[in-house]
Parts: C-alpha cells; structure tokens; sequence
C-alpha cells in the first residue's frame, strides 16, 4: 500500500525538459493520464531495458499513443535478435490487444544497433548488458556534466560466484556506474533467498547496495519489490542496507521505490 504494485516505468525529465520513460510496465498508464492533462506535446522517448511481458504491459494502454496526442519513439537497450518492429506490432495487436484504428501512427520505432548511445536532445543514453534471462540492460543518464542517473531493474550481480567471467562483468559493471548520482537498482530478493534464484535474473537489497557502494553512487533507489513482499519488510531492508553503508564508512544514501516518489539530480 506505501511502496505501490505496478510494474516498471520511471520517468525522467531532463535539463531540456525532453522526455524520457524507461520501461512501458503497467505504471505507464497513470503516467500517460497525467501527461494528457498537461499543454505539453513533446515527444516522448520510451525506452526498454528489456521485453519482458512486465516490462512492456502498460505500452498499449499508454493515453497518448492511443488519443495519438504526441509522437512516441521506442528503442530497446537489449541484445535481441529478433525485430523489435515486429515486437511492437504484436503487443498492439490481436490477440495481445484488439485492433484499434492509428494506435501506431504516432510510434517511431527504432533498433539500437551497434550504437554506444542513444541521443534525445541533451540527454545520452548508453547500455550494458545486465545478467538476466533473455537479455536485458542497463541504462545510465547523461547529460552535459556526465553520469546523471542509471536504472538497472532487472540485473543480477551473484557476488557469491567468483568466477572470472562474472568477476570481470562485474568489474565493467562498476566502472559504467562510477560515480553516478542515482542509481536505481533491481533488489527483489533477500540474501537468504539468493540460493534458491540462481540465474532468476535479480539481486537482493544488500547485493545492490554492495554495488552502490563500489561505484561510488550518491543514491541507491531500492527497485522492483517482489510482488509477495509487504511494505514493512521493504522498509527492512532498507534498514538492513543502510546498516551496510553505516559499517563500510560510505556516504551513500539509500532508500526503497514507491509510485509517485520525485528525485531531482
């Protein structure tokens, strides 16, 4: 009831006022109504970490693709194959959705490619590739003074395998983060329920702060609660992360997720 229960959509607004929406999940739609209220016509830049059902749910009940108010481009940071036109186009159609008439008249689709970043007026985004099934990535923010914000919401960092091959993504990992000021990390597991999730995709609360902790972030935004947690043991595990940062001298701040929370970088 405090953290909130719709799946993935942050919005960002950047120094230019572009505006930029990580991840279609279902908080797209309260999203969509509040932009429709709004004189604002901007074009709206959706971009998906992944295509994970949860991650691209709300895209067809987004208010203003379907009133066609504004053009919306959508790009995805993953390392799929296969067309994301081709995706799109299935989502918003039968049997996913019934026909409506121009739904995509106003929806840019785009392929990432090969390219290191994704320009949206001043703003850049670049990707790495998180560990989840299917592919998945990690998105970081820039602006014209650097990192502003990273957003990893599916990605699982397994610090108990020491492999070289994780050792050195995780290596990667941390020097993509460095120093961002938020970060807005996957923390859907407790340490003690890693063992029964290996390769699931996620981390646990004190996984992702170990990693805030390693890059230097300002902030770690506690991130897709598991659906069965409840808000008082959301609340302890931000106790418990903010234990860790206490005990290793950071000056890290953490917090947990909740629908309509507001950051300003």
């Amino acid at each position: 009831m405090r953290y909130g229960g719709n799946t993935p959509c942050v919005e960002v607004r950047a120094a230019d006022d572009g505006l930029l929406i990580l991840d279609a999940g279902t908080g797209i739609r309260a999203l969509g109504a509040r932009l429709m209220r709004a004189s604002d016509d901007r074009t709206a830049h959706i971009i998906l970490s992944h295509r994970h059902s949860d991650h691209v749910l709300g895209l067809s009940h987004f208010a203003p693709l379907v009133a066609q108010t504004r053009e919306v481009q959508l790009c995805c940071g993953d390392g799929e194959i296969a067309s994301l036109q081709a995706f799109v186009d299935a989502l918003l159609s039968p049997p996913m959705f019934p026909y409506v008439d121009g739904i995509r008249s106003r929806l840019r689709v785009y392929d990432w490619e090969h390219s290191p970043a994704r320009h949206v007026g001043t703003s850049r985004v670049h990707r790495f590739a998180a560990q989840h099934p299917g592919e998945a990535a990690v998105l970081r923010i820039d602006d014209e003074r650097g990192p502003a914000i990273a957003y990893a919401p599916d990605n699982e960092l397994a610090y108990a395998d020491s492999s070289i091959h994780l050792e050195a993504w995780r290596a990667r990992l941390t020097s993509f983060l460095r120093d961002v000021p938020v970060l807005v990390h996957d923390a859907t597991y407790l340490d003690a329920e890693l063992p029964s999730h290996v390769g699931w995709g996620h981390s646990s609360s004190l996984e992702a702060t170990r990693l805030a902790i390693e890059c230097g972030a300002g902030m770690l935004v506690l991130f897709h609660h598991h659906p069965d947690r409840d808000d008082d043991a959301v609340e302890r595990m931000v106790e418990e992360s903010r234990a860790m940062v206490t005990q290793a001298g950071s000056a890290l701040r953490v917090l947990a997720a909740w629908e309509g929370l507001a950051l300003s970088v």
